[in-house]
């Protein structure tokens, strides 16, 4: 990286770093209603009888309602800005999480909570990344991983939070204090450092700049492609269902990974050990991604990271029952893995712009919303009738080695002007 952008990295850190935290702030928050799921599933089956089926069909409920309403709430980031929607989606998602514990023996009630999480779910991660990309040029790979590290952070340490609770109080409390804990943190955070994107007047080395009026003018003339010029063009699609694939086979074998690990041969205590890695491993995994994205193609980055995730279910397939080549596989995975959001995110403000990029973004977060939904519930589906995972990490493989093909065919970086942009 030259002196001069070295220093308008800088520069950027300097003047929206404060930015970045409530973003990932956001971002964590996003992940709080999944990654506290396993530790309420088993008393609740106690108190209402309900399968584990039923319990985490709530979780393909957020991806399906995502799925439908993410190029809505894109298109709305692009209207009235990101502020209005990330405050809005975080209390909508404050509450949803908390009225949880209010919930009695009727499963639908359990779903349409869900369902609520979902409305607000449908408007993340797009709308903390989206303002996070348009302040960051120079920077821009390893400020979207910073953010989307929040996930990671939500992984690490909202089980164990919640099993505290679950322990003092029961379920219920447990679930009012993660809503308290999580709205204390990221509600003032997002009112006082949160903002609206901004797109630049001039270009800098790195490409198109992304400083100026606010996305909220539509006036404003952003660097980029229309939402119409996005939907005719052929990377949108590459890079849709590139996300598809990679999400949907990564997260089939990760949000089933202790029961994946056990099926395996490693004992309960063994496997949920090993699986611990995967939190630490994801977080170093984005940043790292982030940083080189700075520097290195993000398509050819993505695709590396694609293909080599397919280390893990390769080598539980090959040596099973080895916890030593688990924790390899689940630590490569988590380092190569946790690069693929970022790039995504990257890879979409790189190769269509800042002027429709909540509604496009939006968009192909609909394919990783539909591959998170339906990647665990096919996986389950396939364990109930084989009694195995093992059919599910050899589709994994070639899924992977596809989604791999399809980010590094997405080629180089359009260059838009200010005034002309790339048609």
């Amino acid at each position: 990286m030259s002196d001069t952008m070295r220093g308008s990295a800088a520069t950027e850190w300097r003047s929206n770093w404060t930015l970045v935290m409530a973003a990932a702030a956001g971002v964590s928050l996003s992940a709080v209603s999944t990654s506290s799921l396993g530790v309420m599933m088993e008393p609740m089956e106690q108190e209402f009888g309900w399968s584990r089926a039923q319990i985490s069909f709530g979780t393909s409920l957020v991806s399906f309602i995502g799925m439908a309403l993410a190029t809505l709430a894109g298109l709305a980031i692009d209207r009235i800005g990101a502020r209005i929607v990330a405050l809005a989606a975080a209390s909508l998602m404050c509450i949803g999480i908390g009225l949880m514990s209010a919930v009695q023996g009727e499963i639908w009630q359990w779903w349409a909570l869900w369902a609520l999480v979902g409305i607000s779910a449908s408007a993340m991660p797009t709308v903390w990344v989206a303002s996070v990309s348009s302040h960051f040029v120079a920077a821009r790979g390893l400020a979207v991983a910073i953010a989307l590290s929040g996930s990671g952070i939500s992984t690490s340490l909202v089980p164990i939070i919640a099993q505290r609770l679950v322990a003092a109080e029961g379920w219920r409390a447990a679930y009012i204090g993660l809503a308290v804990i999580w709205a204390i943190v990221v509600l003032p955070l997002a009112l006082l450092f949160f903002r609206n994107g901004r797109a630049a007047p001039a270009r800098s080395a790195q490409g198109p700049s992304v400083q100026g009026p606010s996305v909220q003018d539509p006036a404003a003339e952003l660097p980029g492609l229309t939402a119409r010029q996005g939907f005719a063009s052929a990377k949108f699609y590459k890079l849709a269902l590139a996300a598809f694939f990679s999400m949907s086979a990564g997260v089939a074998i990760i949000l089933n990974l202790v029961p994946v690990l056990r099926s395996t041969g490693l004992t309960p205590v063994t496997a949920a050990s090993v699986a611990g890695i995967i939190g630490i491993a994801t977080i170093t995994g984005r940043i790292a991604g982030g940083w080189l994205m700075d520097r290195m193609s993000a398509g050819t980055l993505a695709a590396i990271s694609s293909v080599g995730a397919g280390v893990l279910p390769l080598v539980l397939l090959l040596v099973p029952g080895s916890a030593v080549a688990a924790a390899i596989g689940v630590a490569v995975y988590g380092l190569l893995g946790g690069a693929k959001v970022p790039a995504v995110v990257y890879l979409a403000s790189r190769h269509f712009g800042q002027r429709a990029f909540g509604v496009l973004y939006g968009s192909v977060n609909t394919m990783i919303a539909l591959g998170v939904g339906l990647g665990p519930f096919v996986a389950n589906i396939v364990y109930d009738a084989t009694r195995s995972y093992t059919p599910v990490m050899w589709t994994a493989v070639p899924f992977l080695a596809v989604a791999g093909v399809l980010y590094y065919s997405l080629g180089p970086y359009p260059d838009f002007t200010e005034q002309g942009e790339k048609r």
